[in-house]
């Protein structure tokens, strides 16, 4: 563990424990970012936990479109100087299970309708999880996933912090001893960044986006990670014991090869889809319901766009309580237009 205060409220912290957890959840999502598990552990050891933990990548499969990142937002519950995956597998089991699955699907932003009483009777009630069940039909497609994510939760989390601890091998630590050099090219970075800039100004331009919730916080915390299945994934707190923001960025290189490029065009070429971006750049980040609206779409169709979208980098996904805004991934919007203009030989 590299934990480092900068500033008074600034602290730069590298957590290699954390890192098979992030490997757990690139693992779920089909390594749709990067296949550095593959790289890693090596296809045939994915296989195999994928038979071992059948009932997680099963579930997590069927309600992956509800379920965020929202196991490591339990971090923020943590002082820094006590995190480890030991101590967030106790804090989210610890968490009552209506509590942990209202908190993962975000039921509060997806369904006007849901109530965590209804939730907390569906634990045992089949005319209550059938109403549950309702809430979500038009984006899990298995009844029986979502009501063994609702009744075994438990096993849900135990299973996932298994697989992360399975992921915690020699090879994983090998692989991270490599970043070393670009662990400390971040820490010069953050430091000199926290120095010139506003810590929250900062942040959005390491994010590439406008933050929808601007705090206040009484602590910034820049933590760099290889399996991050992103580019940055942030974290905030403004109403617990400790208020702070915890952002998370990539230590990847990220380019585009030419059929990425591609797909990122092809996902601006659609009319709805352009008008989403524009939309974005012009009035900053938004709620799904908000932008199906300013477009005259259904819900469920701008959450089709969006998913397609978040898998070429053009937006950015940011919950806010029991809310969830996109917003236009600005980094990578400028990215992609230098790339073409360097194919094309263009000027700019």
């Amino acid at each position: 563990m590299l934990l480092e205060r900068l500033s008074e409220h600034c602290v730069f912290a590298f957590l290699p424990e954390l890192e098979p957890v992030w490997g757990a959840i690139s693992v779920l999502s089909g390594e749709r970012v990067h296949t550095l598990c593959t790289e890693i552990y090596g296809a045939e050891q994915l296989a195999v936990w994928r038979r071992k933990y059948s009932f997680l990548f099963e579930t997590y499969a069927a309600i992956s479109e509800h379920c965020n990142l929202s196991i490591l937002d339990y971090l923020l519950d943590l002082p820094l100087e006590d995190i480890s995956v030991g101590a967030l597998r106790e804090i989210v089991l610890a968490e009552p299970p209506e509590e942990f699955v209202w908190r993962q699907l975000s039921l509060g932003y997806f369904c006007k309708d849901a109530d965590k009483e209804t939730l907390r009777k569906a634990l045992t009630d089949d005319t209550a999880l059938d109403t549950a069940y309702g809430w979500v039909a038009d984006r899990c497609g298995s009844f029986l996933a979502f009501a063994a994510f609702v009744r075994q939760s438990e096993r849900f989390i135990t299973e996932f912090f298994s697989l992360a601890a399975d992921m915690q091998t020699p090879a994983l630590e090998a692989a991270l001893e490599q970043q070393r050099s670009k662990i400390e090219r971040m820490y010069t970075t953050v430091c000199e960044g926290s120095k010139e800039n506003e810590p929250l100004a900062f942040s959005q331009e390491l994010m590439g986006k406008t933050f929808r919730n601007r705090g206040p916080y009484a602590e910034f915390v820049f933590l760099p990670s290889y399996l991050l299945p992103m580019r940055a994934c942030r974290f905030f707190d403004t109403e617990g014991e400790h208020k702070r923001q915890l952002l998370f960025l990539t230590l990847r290189q990220f380019s585009r090869n030419r059929e990425d490029k591609v797909k990122a065009l092809k996902a601006i070429a659609d009319p709805t889809r352009y008008q989403i971006l524009t939309l974005l750049a012009q009035e900053g980040p938004m709620r799904g319901m908000d932008i199906a609206k300013k477009v005259s779409v259904a819900t469920s169709t701008i959450s089709h766009h969006m998913e397609q979208m978040k898998e070429c980098g053009l937006i950015t996904e940011e919950p806010v309580k029991n809310a969830k805004y996109y917003g236009l991934s600005q980094q990578s919007a400028k990215a992609l237009l230098d790339e073409i203009a360097k194919d094309f030989e263009i000027v700019l």
